[in-house]
């Protein structure tokens, strides 16, 4: 089965080879690659045409502007591809061999939308530790709380499902609306067991914008499907808390404060807000480092 691979990179020339390198190694070889270039100012354009050139699977496409943000270029991607299945590999990223054919198995079951996968996460000291995936029975109000699936380049596609492709609105956080709306009609299925990605964290990742553009994006998302958390509300409680812990981190307090308030009014037994609020009063940098604790712990070290 044919899948198509975007790659949208930006100013990447540097990591590129590695993206690449790392589809041309997996062990499902029927597979094309488009390389969509969000108008690059570095030697981006060149290293791709080599590529290109070495290997006629691979695809390269330049939009003569910078949009900003991944969604243009995926669906860029999303219009020259051919195959029945989507995958996205960010240019700052790289795939385990068997990424493709493992996550490629689970679309046996009809039912199945999109499927994910572990990641091993490598900071900018080339630290390396282990990210698991919950696999939730109720994907659907997970997802809303939460991005719990973790980097775009851990999803597969059926193609299908994608015909409205990526709302080229956000900035950010593209991954994360696509999956609240797939979250919402389509099976997910989780490739669990060894990671099969390893996501690079640095300042140079597109997740990090600048706070002020992703908490645009991130209420643009809310408001987009605030029909469905007020459908829900201890799903939406659980948003808000979550909202009131990244205001905390970036030094927004009274938006953390207002945040953990809406959450208890739309669910007063939400125990745990309360918890979070009472923390937020010893201040953002206590917050911070409580948060960092917590995502230390959840991270098992290799």
């Amino acid at each position: 089965m044919k899948i198509s691979v975007i790659i949208p990179t930006y100013n990447s020339a540097h990591l590129l080879p590695r993206a690449v390198k790392s589809v041309l190694a997996q062990t499902h070889q029927d597979f094309e690659v488009i390389i969509v270039d969000d108008g690059s100012t570095d030697k981006t354009g060149e290293v791709a045409r080599v590529f290109a050139d070495y290997d006629r699977r691979i695809q390269y496409y330049r939009l003569e502007s910078n949009f900003g943000g991944a969604a243009r270029p995926k669906n860029l991607g999303l219009e020259k591809a051919t195959g029945e299945f989507i995958a996205v590999l960010d240019a700052d990223d790289e795939w385990r061999p068997e990424k493709l054919e493992r996550q490629l198995k689970l679309f046996e079951d009809p039912e199945v939308g999109f499927v994910g996968c572990n990641a091993i996460l490598v900071d900018e000291q080339g630290v390396e530790s282990k990210h698991r995936i919950p696999d939730y029975p109720d994907v659907a109000n997970e997802i809303l709380e939460t991005d719990y699936m973790g980097s775009g380049s851990s999803t597969m596609y059926r193609r299908k499902v994608l015909s409205e492709g990526f709302d080229e609105n956000l900035k950010s956080a593209q991954d994360w609306e696509m999956r609240i709306r797939l979250g919402q009609k389509y099976k997910f299925a989780l490739a669990d067991g060894e990671p099969l990605i390893k996501y690079h964290q640095h300042a140079g990742n597109i997740s990090k914008l600048d706070i002020e553009q992703k908490t645009k994006d991130l209420d643009y998302i809310k408001q987009k499907y605030l029909h469905l958390y007020r459908q829900r509300p201890k799903v939406y409680s659980n948003k808000l808390r979550y909202d009131g812990t990244r205001y905390m981190i970036a030094g927004e307090r009274m938006k953390a404060w207002r945040s953990f308030g809406k959450s208890i009014r739309f669910n007063p037994s939400n125990l745990k807000t309360y918890l979070y609020f009472v923390l937020s009063l010893l201040g953002s940098r206590v917050y911070l480092s409580l948060a960092e604790r917590k995502r230390n712990v959840q991270s098992r070290r290799i």
